[in-house]
This record gives C-alpha cells, structure tokens and sequence, in this order.
C-alpha cells in the first residue's frame, strides 16, 4: 500500500497530484490545503478520470488524521508571486504557515518522510523538522535537485546529448549558493576535464546558462512548476520503493551542523547513506559559506516562532 499526503494544492501540489495518479504510483492520495473549494473540486476532477486507470487510488480530502499511516507527505506551500521579486522573498510567509501546519502534522501521528517543497528550500526544512520534531532522516527538501538537473540540460546542449548522458551533483543552497561539484560530473562516464566529441566543455558558461534558464522559467510563468513536480515524483518513487539512490536533497549534514543540499541515498527511511565525495578546498570554503547562509535564515524564522500564522497555502 503506497500512501501519500500533499499539504498545499496550488500549481505544484495539483500536479503533483495528478501525476501520481495518471503514473498509478500511489494507492491512496490525502488532499489538504486551506481552500475547501479547491481540495474538494480536485478530488472530484480526480475521481472523474480514475476511471481510465488500471490502479484506481483512494482519494480523501482535508483530513490531517488520515495522514497518520502515509509513507510519505508533500509540503507544497508558499506564494509563488514573491518569487518574481526575490528567490528568497518567501522566508517569512512560508514560517508562518509551517507555525500552522506543522501542529496539525504532530497531531496526527504520522511517522513517514516529510518532503518539503518551500523556499527557501534548505531553511524551510530545516525549520520544518524543528517544528514537526521529526527524525532529522525523516524531513528532507527538494534541495539542488533541480539546480542539478538545470546544470546537466546546460552542459548536454553544449555537445548535443541527452541531459541523461550527463551525471554529477550540484551541492549547497538551492537558487543561492549552489556549489557543483565538478569532480562529480561526467558525460557518458566522460570526464569533462577531456574533449567530448571533440568539445571542450565551459564549466562557466555552463553555470550562466542553467541560472539563466530557471529565470526564464520564473520570468515566464511565475514559477517552475514542472520541473518541482516532476523531480518531486522522482524522490517519492525512491522513497516508496526504497530505492536507495543518491539525490542532492536538503538534509542535515552533521559535518556542517546544519541542514544544507548535499548526496545522500533516499528510501523508505529517508535519508539513507551520505554519498561522500572528494571535495575541492574552493568547494569546501563555498559549503561553509551556504552552510552559514541557510543558519541565518533558519534563525530569522526561530525569531517568529511564537507568532500566530496567516492564512493561505499552494504554490
């Protein structure tokens, strides 16, 4: 039995939803979000079309106690039109609504893994597992994972491949102080310190255009809406079927004393084995600087932790 939990139904929870149902990679599907209208109009569009599928998941709406049993759930929160303004312009409007939910999470008795969607993404859940007081291997975040898969289409395009040919691990802070590790990466098992297919690949050039790309993502529809949901799907499959793959995810990485973006394999327990890489001092020197960014905002929403939240979920 495959059962998941999303807490916020905007862009991304929706279809995040949708996709999880269309791929029958869920049994059971818990909908919650402060707007009744939209949850219940979404289990029945839902409901509507399950019927084409071989696997037809229940579907429950705005119930915290059935969240009790899940594998896993999905904190899909925020508002999306401050990301227009600035990426980390979220901070204290995602604090207050985690002061909300995350009570209601307690209360339920859930025990599974906590995948947070919210920016700032590493502060968030670095705020959201101290809330919830969950297992620190339990509560993970989206992290570099999109930073990554930006970094691998932007080196793919230089030398005309698939992004699947390209392999490596961006650490650090997402849409602040990513760090690639350029040790990690490969083109089909290729170093890129060598010629591939007669190219020499511009590890610079390459950055430029992968934070360029996210930006034209924002810029055009407000958010990146897509690629959330679709690597979200990714991680859950790994969590579900204890896959134990490696995924650059927002976790606590003990050898920093802070939640940051780093490698680790991902199962039914969360966080699994850290994949331990050879760093380069530059990186080591960057990680302590994203290490220490993503503190100073986890103390900003330490500050407010007694404030009363507002009202408003989705991104």
């Amino acid at each position: 039995m495959r059962k998941l939990g999303i807490i916020g139904l905007g862009n991304v929870g929706a279809l995040l939803a949708n996709l999880m149902v269309a791929r029958q990679a869920v049994d059971e599907l818990v909908l919650i979000d402060t707007d009744n209208d939209l949850a219940v109009g979404l289990q029945n569009d839902l409901l509507d079309g399950i019927s084409a599928l071989a696997v037809q998941p229940t579907i429950k709406v705005q119930d915290y106690a059935a969240l009790k049993d899940a594998d896993a759930v999905v904190l899909a929160i925020g508002k999306a039109e401050l990301l227009k303004e600035q990426r980390f312009a979220e901070l204290t409007d995602v604090g207050k609504m985690m002061r909300q939910i995350a009570p209601l999470i307690k209360q339920s008795g859930f025990s599974g893994v906590l995948i947070n969607l919210a920016n700032p993404n590493e502060a968030a859940t670095a705020y959201l597992q101290y809330l919830t007081e969950l297992p620190r291997p339990k509560v993970i975040g989206l992290g570099t994972v999109l930073d990554t898969a930006r970094l691998h289409r932007a080196i793919a395009d230089q030398v005309h491949v698939a992004p699947s040919a390209v392999t490596g691990f961006v650490y650090g802070q997402h849409d602040g102080e990513a760090v690639p590790i350029w040790s990690t990466f490969r083109i089909n098992g290729q170093p890129l310190e060598k010629p591939v297919m007669g190219q020499k690949i511009d590890p610079h050039q390459s950055e430029i255009q992968a934070k360029l790309n996210g930006w034209y993502a924002i810029k055009g529809q407000g958010q990146d809406v897509s690629g959330m949901a679709l690597w979200t799907m990714r991680i859950l499959q790994a969590v579900l079927s204890d896959e134990q793959v490696s995924f650059p995810v927002a976790l606590y990485q003990p050898q920093y004393q802070s939640y940051l973006s780093f490698a680790a394999q991902l199962g039914r327990q969360g966080v699994g084995n850290y994949t331990l890489l050879p760093l380069r001092p530059l990186e080591e020197d960057q990680l302590k600087v994203a290490a220490q960014n993503i503190q100073d905002q986890l103390n900003i929403c330490l500050l407010y932790t007694s404030d009363a939240a507002d009202e408003g979920l989705g991104v």
